[in-house]
């Protein structure tokens, strides 16, 4: 009987936020490597201003390890 190997992947959320109506999923993206992932979140979230939120945004959030 042959194994079966189980795929990890790594899962990051896009999520999409505005003021007075709260957020949602936009899209999800599945990382082969877990370092990747977080590197990709920390690049994708630089993107936003420092200080307070703006009424609009985007945020990339790390969800972790998926089989």
């Amino acid at each position: 009987m042959s194994e079966i190997k189980l795929i990890e992947m790594y899962r990051v959320d896009i999520i999409e936020r505005e003021r007075g109506w709260g957020s949602k999923l936009d899209e999800t993206k599945y990382f082969d490597d877990e370092a990747e992932a977080k590197r990709f979140v920390t690049q994708y979230n630089s993107e936003n201003p420092p200080g307070p939120a703006p009424d609009w945004y985007m945020q990339a959030e790390y969800i972790g390890k998926v089989q």
